[in-house]
């Protein structure tokens, strides 16, 4: 089974109201190799082992350097760590050396080769080590952020919103360290309830898009602004207007008539190279690929429902869910991997 964004207005309308603005399994489709330029499967990672092994929904994927998987599924509550065949390595469960821990994980990621940071929809984190075992809590004065990265020396950089948006700084615990102003977004009210938009620390600069705003700002770490990183098109369309904070028909309402280009997703593709991935309600989906410096290296945009989970290492993960299997039950979600070939 391939699902498809059939009707984008009124897949975004349904996820404002759910508070997120996509989710991975709700939206992921196979494309044959011909349908992208610039993107060729090398191999598949399908989880079998062990074959008693359940996945509800892959809502968030990190992978590190040697290919190893970690898949969170919110549905299933419950965080996998894998190798890069798809083997099961550790569940990690900070409720196994925490009793009471109310665990209802939003997402979790690598830092480096040192730790892993689990992000909990309150308490807010857990710290395991590389390979799954438990490293204790995150810092009393951690919170979740509105995008959040962790820079190659383990630093964590996160978009926080409050009186003032701005992007905050801190150690591998979450302990704030510095942070620096940023401009309000164009659009508070949408930047603040879609979950899209995303976030990437280089350990030399942080690179931020909000979701309704299909530019990606840069930023030095000590707070200077270097530029604004875009390449329009007759794809990108423009919103004049917010819409209402609170849910409400009339937030709805103001939805239905969006005419913005959403931003889905930000991803460092390489190290010289960063991603960007759109939603319009009208064209589809797409992508750019720019150069840190702002150049466009190659772009797909309005090709249907297709989009990436996860980037990084020169690769991108497409998910993939098949359909019922001969005893009526529905196999494991699984991940395609894909090469990024630039353009010649």
């Amino acid at each position: 089974m391939i699902v498809r964004l059939a009707n984008s207005r009124a897949l975004v309308t349904l996820l404002l109201i759910t508070g997120a603005l996509w989710g991975p399994h709700a939206g992921a489709q196979h494309p044959t190799p011909a349908e992208l330029k610039y993107f060729t499967p090398v191999r598949s990672v399908i989880f079998d082992v062990p074959d008693t092994l359940l996945i509800a929904t892959i809502d968030h994927l990190d992978v590190d350097a040697s290919g190893r998987l970690l898949v969170t599924d919110k549905l299933g509550q419950q965080v996998l760590l894998f190798d890069s065949t798809g083997a099961l390595l550790a569940s990690l469960d900070p409720r196994v050396c925490h009793p009471g821990f109310t665990f209802r994980p939003v997402k979790a990621m690598f830092g480096g080769s040192e730790f892993i940071l689990l992000f909990n929809a309150g308490p807010w984190g857990y710290r395991f080590t590389s390979d799954g075992a438990c490293l204790g809590g995150v810092h009393s004065d951690f919170g979740l952020s509105k995008f959040v990265d962790i820079d190659p020396k383990g630093g964590l950089i996160g978009v926080v919103d409050g009186p003032e948006w701005e992007v905050r700084q801190m150690d591998g615990s979450g302990k704030p360290l510095n942070s620096f102003p940023v401009a309000e977004p164009k659009f508070p009210n949408a930047s603040y309830r879609f979950s899209g938009g995303g976030l990437v620390a280089d350990g030399f600069h942080v690179y931020f898009a909000w979701a309704p705003e299909p530019t990606v700002m840069k930023y030095t770490l000590d707070g200077e602004f270097v530029r604004r990183i875009r390449k329009s098109s007759r794809y990108f369309r423009s919103q004049h207007a917010d819409m209402p904070f609170e849910v409400s028909p009339e937030q709805v309402a103001a939805l239905r008539n969006w005419t913005g280009t959403f931003t889905l997703a930000l991803y460092e593709l390489s190290e010289h190279l960063i991603m960007v991935q759109y939603l319009d309600n009208r064209s589809g989906t797409g992508y750019q690929v720019f150069s840190k410096d702002g150049e466009l290296v190659a772009e797909e945009l309005g090709i249907g429902g297709w989009f990436f989970i996860h980037g990084g290492n020169g690769l991108a993960y497409g998910l993939f869910q098949p359909d019922l299997d001969d005893q009526r039950e529905l196999p494991n979600p699984f991940i395609t991997v894909y090469k990024f070939l630039p353009p010649q």
